[in-house]
Parts: C-alpha cells; sequence; structure tokens
C-alpha cells in the first residue's frame, strides 16, 4: 500500500530531524564521541528509526557534512562575477557571506573537522574540496573584473581567495555565539581590504 502524502512529509521531517540531531552531535562530539543511540535520543526517535534512514554510522556522517552542502552553496555562490561595479558586489559579497557564516556554527564545525582531517573522511572531503574551488575561483573571476576595471589593485587573485575563504571558516570558528550580531559587522570592512580596492 503506498504511503499518503501525510506519512510521506512525516518520514521526510523525521529524516531531517535525525540529520540535524547528527549534524549537532558530530560537530560537537566529533565521529568517535557520536553514538547512534545519542543522534537517536537527540532527535526524539527511536534507535531502530535511524537505520530507515541511514544504513550505518558512516552514511550518516557523510550525509552530514554533504546534503548541507547544496543548500549553503547555492548561497555563498550567488553574486556576480561580472558586476558592472566590483566594489559593490564585493561589498554585498562579503556582507552576505558574514551573515551566512554567522548563523551555520555547527555545520561550519563538523566542516572544519572533516577539511582538517581529509585522509579519514576522503569521500566528505572530497565533496567540500570541489565546493572550496568552485568558491575560490568564482571570487577569482570577481576579483580579476574589479582588476581590469581599475578599482582593485594588480595581485595574484588565487592567494586572496584562498585568504578570503579561510578568515570566513575562521571568524566562525573563533566566534562563539551562534546567532548573527553586531560584532559580525565589524568584520565586513577588513574582510574587504583582502581585495585591494584602490580610494
Amino acid at each position: 500500500m503506498p504511503l499518503s502524502e501525510e506519512q510521506r512529509l512525516n518520514m521526510i521531517k523525521k529524516r531531517q530531524k535525525i540529520l540535524d540531531s547528527a549534524i549537532t552531535l558530530f560537530a560537537s562530539e566529533g565521529y568517535e564521541g557520536t553514538t547512534i543511540k545519542k543522534i537517536a535520543e537527540s532527535a526524539e526517535v527511536s534507535f531502530g528509526n535511524v537505520f530507515t534512514y541511514f544504513k550505518d554510522k558512516e552514511q550518516l556522517f557523510l550525509a552530514s557534512v554533504v546534503e548541507p552542502l547544496g543548500t549553503f552553496s547555492e548561497q555563498v555562490l550567488d553574486f556576480n562575477t561580472d558586476a558592472e561595479d566590483p566594489l559593490v558586489e564585493l561589498q554585498e559579497m562579503v556582507t552576505k557571506h558574514i551573515q551566512l557564516f554567522a548563523g551555520v556554527k555547527s555545520y561550519l564545525t563538523l566542516v572544519a573537522q572533516v577539511v582538517g582531517q581529509p585522509h579519514r573522511y576522503p569521500a566528505a572531503f572530497e565533496q567540500l574540496d570541489q565546493f572550496h574551488d568552485q568558491l575560490r575561483e568564482k571570487i577569482s573571476c570577481l576579483i580579476k573584473n574589479g582588476q581590469h576595471k581599475g578599482v582593485l589593485m594588480k595581485q595574484d587573485t588565487m592567494p586572496v581567495a584562498t585568504l578570503y575563504t579561510s578568515l570566513l571558516i575562521g571568524i566562525r570558528l573563533n566566534n562563539t555565539d551562534t546567532r548573527y550580531s553586531k560584532i559580525w559587522d565589524q568584520y565586513i570592512s577588513p574582510a574587504l581590504q583582502l581585495f585591494g580596492p584602490i580610494n
């Protein structure tokens, strides 16, 4: 007998609740410190119910890293490399990124664990590395646009893009607050200086 629409939606919600609990626990307690039992308790589902949605802990860990990356990458990559005014585009991009990174602490803590130990999590690292390459390349193109228009100083664009992405993750990991606050606004202007604006 096929599932009703209500049953299907309930299953989607339950799976997401398990995934959200897993992200939080993997981020705070690491892979070894996180058990399926802890995830089930946090998600308020039975131990066996977790396996309805995920084959094992390894698959759940991979899903915890990779699945949020789709939505996250769409938001992070939402800027125009061919903008008529590259300085305005950079300002808007940095502001959006700062706000976004301020709001996703658990996930980015988990990302930092994977990036810091690529040999332990090769499948998850590969997905994150592809996204990072794509982001750096796109930022590099925006910087080149600004250099071409004479509003950014000439410098090698890829190291600048790499420094910028490193700054974003570093700010997130060094701030203990879990919500967006005024202190994050103070990082926008210094971050913009990385790109070498010509005043």
